[in-house]
């Protein structure tokens, strides 16, 4: 039987699935979203700001 032929469209290259840059904007983007939940659990049990308070 003779061998099949490589395809070398889906053979890996060797380099990163993910690219650095995105990696360190996916970092941030969670980095920033966690920041603002922590700033309103802070603003809320110090009582500046009140959930549903009119």
């Amino acid at each position: 039987m003779p061998d099949l032929p490589s395809h070398p469209d889906t053979e890996r290259g060797g380099g990163p699935a993910i690219a650095g840059g995105s990696r360190r904007r996916r970092l941030l983007a969670i980095a920033a979203v966690a920041a603002v939940v922590v700033l309103v659990v802070v603003l809320h049990l110090t009582g500046v700001i009140e959930m549903g308070g009119h």
